[in-house]
């Protein structure tokens, strides 16, 4: 009876996992975006576009009517910035405010989409999803020599409107779509993108594999399915129907992928890189000689005393010659000499005052001749497809040192009606490429539509744009979200149409004003009835600050800027045993102004801006940027050091013009600043300031930077209505 009793609810329970698992996967989005009919609307004169008429009749159903247009003045503002990431010029609002021609901002929407500030703009949300640095992190955070190359490939891919479909496909598998491409090589820097853990010590490398899998598969699990596959290493996912087969099964996808740093110079330039190399490398040896002089009798010292404290074995060990040695003489020999090494810092500590300045001047000599090295060699960091395919197995507990069954490369069961057969090893990554980015695939263009809404609205129809499994938000508006999942295929995959569309509707050119008898009843705005007000990104803060003072550097592209960090911050994080081999800020100071895409990504060092402003930290994939409150922004921008400058920068802007009276350089100084001209009371109290600061501080420049300072700190500044 027990048997029996037992079989029934084994037999019961499986029929539960059964029914259970089947549920699952009928997740909303684990089926393909059906694509609904357009609803019709009574309000017709609202309605622009399919947008405008699903989020209507959403509306609608509430008894919700949506918000009056913004002005002029405020959409151009927002439009720029989603666009451009940079605020309108005066002569451009002066052409938008006085263009009543039909169609003008469309022609403003076309003019700022093919801007080439618009890659600039859009790769920032790109990297921030793919985790991209220029170094490794953990405890060395090493650099990786020309990563920025990817970053330049995402920019320029972006402004030339790749397709979506083929923007994925050669970033998983360009080195074996076109082998003999340079660009499509550098496309792979994707799978390289998030950290990787180089570090001192003796590592297994069967641990490191396993990690550059691990980031691999999660990097296109969270960014382009928008699912926690991650979950499933080490056991079956919790919330989505994904098994740690599924998990291992997109694994062996990559099993015959290795890193490698391709290298894209000519003999010619490869011969006379070599020669310049050499010539610096001469002119280093006596310098470096002299470095050694200085040095050698306090290493010596430094060796004395390290030898007289080894324990009697490892001496023994050593005074044993090298060739004769026994197998466990040879283990204490090595052993000593790891306590015998000397490093840097030991002989800068006993040096006497008067050599320690004297290596310094000498290794500042050697610094001035390595800034004058040439330029790196064309490289890039991508994947290249290995000569041995390495076999894939499920790691029991995703433990790499304890494998458990072999599996073939394959997809997760719950977004594949039948398992596609995969022939050809080499061949892997193409396929896996094709069917990510293929209309069949059910979250792809979900995904990525949801992101260009997220960016452009304020708040993704779906709020967690990482997660569209089962503990993930369910979307907002539905019928919208797979009407454009549907249309992006039917758009050619082609991005900037689609934000064309997004941005022209009028959903998106609604006042950002609040009504408080809707707001009680949709306080986080999730019908629309009003236009989201976003903070500006700490990137566009920055960026910002510079256009409005005339320093920003348009320059495109090229190696990522070191600007000079507060004092603080190097103090905090580095040694100051020898600065300036460090972080050394780049020579050209022209450089320090450029946008702040092309500044230099240390996933373990953020300038204290970007930190303040809530710049992701470059290890985990960024769906969202938060938008903290807290009192460290307010005295970023009031005392930092950039801020300061900057405002001394747009005081200079300001005041430009010798014979302008203190109300124009107001007027300037509010649109350059914040798109309009100030209000009445704003003038008044502008004036009044500047005239008082002039007396206070006997100095009419000082009192304008005050005033600038001031506007910098504005909410109208930093907020986009």
């Amino acid at each position: 009876m027990n048997g029996r009793l037992s079989i029934l609810i084994g037999l019961v329970g499986l029929s539960w996992l059964c029914v259970s698992a089947q549920a699952q996967r009928a997740h909303w989005s684990f089926v393909p975006p059906v694509r609904t009919a357009v609803p019709g609307s009574s309000s017709s004169t609202w309605t622009r576009n399919p947008i405008d008429a699903f989020v209507l009749h959403r509306l609608q159903g509430k008894r919700f009517s949506p918000s009056p247009p913004a002005d002029r003045r405020t959409l151009l503002r927002r439009v720029s910035f989603d666009l451009t990431g940079l605020p309108p010029t005066p002569p451009e609002i002066a052409s938008f405010v006085g263009d009543r021609k039909p169609g003008a901002y469309d022609r403003v929407v076309n003019r700022l989409l093919g801007s080439h500030h618009f890659g600039e703009r859009w790769a920032q949300h790109w990297l921030d999803v793919v985790r991209f640095a220029e170094t490794n992190g953990y405890e060395l955070d090493a650099e990786r020599p020309q990563a920025w190359r990817y970053r330049d490939w995402v920019i320029r891919s972006l402004n030339r409107d790749m397709p979506y479909d083929q923007f994925l496909t050669e970033q998983i598998a360009g080195d074996l779509l076109r082998p003999n491409d340079s660009e499509a090589q550098t496309a792979t820097g994707f799978l390289r993108a998030g950290p990787a853990h180089v570090v001192a010590g003796n590592l297994d490398p069967k641990e490191l594999r396993q990690e550059w899998l691990t980031e691999a598969v999660n990097g296109i699990g969270n960014g382009v399915l928008g699912l926690t596959v991650g979950c499933a290493r080490c056991h079956d996912h919790k919330f989505d129907p994904v098994s740690q087969a599924d998990y291992y099964r997109l694994q062996a996808f990559f099993g015959g992928t290795a890193n490698h740093e391709y290298t894209h110079a000519s003999e010619d330039e490869k011969k006379a890189h070599a020669c310049a190399q050499k010539a610096i490398s001469e002119a280093k040896k006596p310098i470096e000689a002299k470095i050694a002089a200085i040095e050698r009798p306090y290493r010596d010292r430094i060796a004395e005393a390290k030898r007289s404290m080894l324990a009697a074995e490892f001496k023994a060990a050593l005074a044993v010659p090298e060739k004769e040695r026994t197998l466990q003489q040879k283990r204490l020999a090595d052993n000593a000499k790891i306590q015998l090494n000397i490093s840097w810092d030991e002989v800068l500590e006993v040096l006497s005052p008067t050599d320690r300045a004297t290596r310094g001047a000498l290794r500042q000599e050697i610094f001035a001749l390595e800034r004058t090295a040439p330029e790196p060699l064309r490289a890039a960091i991508g994947v290249k497809q290995a000569q041995m395919l390495k076999p894939t197995h499920i790691l029991v507990r995703g433990d790499p040192n304890m494998e458990g069954e072999a599996v073939q490369a394959g997809f997760p069961v719950c977004l594949v009606a039948t398992e596609p057969k995969l022939e050809g090893n080499a061949a892997q990554r193409i396929r896996l490429a094709r069917w990510i980015a293929s209309p069949a695939n059910p979250l792809t263009s979900r995904v990525i539509v949801n992101r260009v809404w997220q960016h452009l609205i304020g708040r993704g129809l779906v709020s967690t744009p990482n997660d569209f499994g089962r503990h993930g938000e369910a979307p907002t508006h539905p019928e919208l979200l797979d009407w454009l999942a549907s249309e992006l295929p039917q758009r050619k995959w082609r991005l900037k149409s689609l934000i064309a569309m997004i941005v022209t509707s009028n959903t998106y050119r609604q006042a950002s004003d609040s009504d408080p008898s809707k707001a009680r009843i949709d306080p986080n705005n999730r019908l629309l009835w009003r236009m989201n007000r976003k903070r500006l990104d700490a990137e566009s803060l920055r960026d910002a600050m510079l256009a409005a003072s005339g320093r920003l550097n348009p320059d495109l592209y090229g190696p990522s800027v070191f600007v000079p960090l507060e004092p603080e911050v190097y103090d905090t994080i580095f040694t100051e045993a020898e600065p300036d081999n460090l972080w050394t800020a780049t020579v050209d100071e022209r450089q320090h102004t450029r946008r702040t895409i092309y500044l230099h990504r240390k996933r373990n060092v953020r300038l204290p801006l970007m930190m303040a402003f809530d710049q992701p930290d470059f290890v985990m994939s960024c769906a969202a940027r938060g938008a903290t409150t807290h009192p460290l922004q307010a005295l970023t921008l009031l005392n930092g050091d950039f801020t300061r400058r900057a405002a001394g920068w747009l005081a200079s802007n300001v005041m430009k013009g010798e014979a302008d009276s203190d109300a124009q350089r107001i007027d300037r100084l509010f649109t350059l600043t914040l798109g309009r001209p100030p209000l009445q009371k704003e003038r008044i109290s502008t004036e009044r300031f500047v005239t008082t600061q002039r007396v206070a501080l006997g100095s009419r420049a000082a009192a304008w930077t005050d005033l600038c300072h001031a506007v910098l700190n504005l909410n109208d500044f930093v907020y986009q209505r």
